[in-house]
């Protein structure tokens, strides 16, 4: 089945005769691929130029898409059913077919059409995350797949992800379930009067409840195709780490951890106009005559990585074309904007140990404005 990945152009070509006129029904919709629909939210009619009609569908299909992101790792892609009829007035044609919709993307270099049809939907085969923090992987589930978590070599954990037709279990996203350091801590702050330690270089319970099943490696098994993902865990003692969280360019929801220095700001604006103070010909030099008001704020973070091997460029790049991010801050998970407009891929030869500063801005006013 073919994948659309709707934040680059999707071509469907008919072949007809130089005089054919063609349309074009489209139906996105969510459940099991096998659902009979009725009506089509798009219909569109072209003429053939060249022997040949193309239509375009990506930017229809998209208004479809919604990334939500709370800290739950859920799945958006869904299903589109289309079907095309030509005719020139003595022969003609048509044709349906069903693809899968993904808030994704390919690069000039992919070609038209782009698939992108590995399992595990990310570009790195080496996972960094913060010591004794989950591990979330998303998966795209064509066919039956097993997920193994292995340390030295040796098989602690096998996760079965069942294919179903259903557009809600196309992505699944797998994570160390059995060695959950967030669930550990959410029964430990239930229980009055105590709490989990930072994670930061603090060896408490948790980690010798957790420890035996520390994975360094996952193996992804589709039919016989291996996958192998490598888990490197850092120990940062002095700074705080944030996990930020982005739609990547195979649409789905992919961790990045920040392990050095952050730096909070306020960047605020203001309207203001000067005022009448004068009453009875006198005025209270307490009053105020420049008068501001709808003064708003937004606060700004510039993040630092810590050193990253070469091969995370690529997931650098998808972070700054990421038009979704969010991340984990004093407990919540708030969305951002990511306002580095540019980013120096950095090498090991030029750079030495690579180091990303990336700037970021919190996506809501600080004073809360909403009405």
């Amino acid at each position: 089945m073919s994948k659309i990945n709707v934040r680059s152009p999707y071509f469907i070509n008919i072949p007809t005769s130089a005089t054919a006129t063609a349309t074009l029904k489209l139906r996105i919709y969510e459940g099991n691929l096998s659902t009979s629909i009725s009506g089509f939210q798009y219909e569109i009619t072209s003429t053939a130029i060249n022997s040949s009609i193309t239509f375009e569908i990506s930017e229809l299909v998209r208004d479809y898409i919604e990334n939500n992101f709370d800290g739950d790792y859920t799945n958006s892609a869904k299903w589109l059913r289309y079907q095309y009829t030509w005719s020139d007035g003595s022969t003609g044609g048509g044709a349906s077919s069903d693809a899968a919709i993904f808030d994704g993307y390919g690069y000039f270099e992919d070609g038209s059409n782009p698939q992108n049809l590995q399992s595990a939907l990310q570009s790195n085969t080496t996972i960094f995350t913060n010591d004794f923090a989950n591990i979330n992987i998303p998966i795209h589930v064509t066919e039956d797949t097993t997920v193994s978590y292995l340390k030295d070599g040796e098989i602690i954990f096998t996760k079965d992800l069942v294919y179903s037709t259903n557009s809600a279990d196309q992505v699944q996203y797998v994570q160390n379930s059995s060695l959950d350091a967030d669930v550990f801590k959410k029964r430990v702050d239930a229980i009055a009067d105590t709490t989990v330690e930072a994670f930061n270089c603090v060896k408490n319970i948790a980690s010798d409840v957790y420890q035996e099943f520390d994975a360094d490696s996952i193996y992804i098994d589709k039919g016989g195709v291996i996958e192998v993902i490598k888990i490197e865990e850092v120990e940062e003692c002095k700074y705080n780490p944030y996990k930020v969280t982005f739609v990547n360019k195979f649409g789905a929801l992919q961790d990045l951890w920040f392990f050095k220095r952050s730096n909070l700001s306020l960047q605020t604006k203001e309207e203001s106009y000067k005022a009448n103070i004068v009453t009875d010909g006198t005025y209270s030099i307490n009053s105020r005559q420049k008068t501001v008001f709808n003064k708003t704020g937004m606060e700004r973070l510039q993040l630092n990585t810590g050193f990253y091997p070469e091969s995370y460029n690529e997931v650098f790049r998808q972070l700054t074309l990421s038009e979704e991010v969010w991340i984990e801050y004093d407990g919540n998970t708030l969305p951002i904007t990511v306002l580095s407009s540019s980013l120096n891929y950095k090498t090991s030869v030029n750079d030495k140990l690579i180091n990303y500063t990336i700037d970021v801005e919190f996506a809501n006013n600080k004073i809360n404005n909403i009405r």
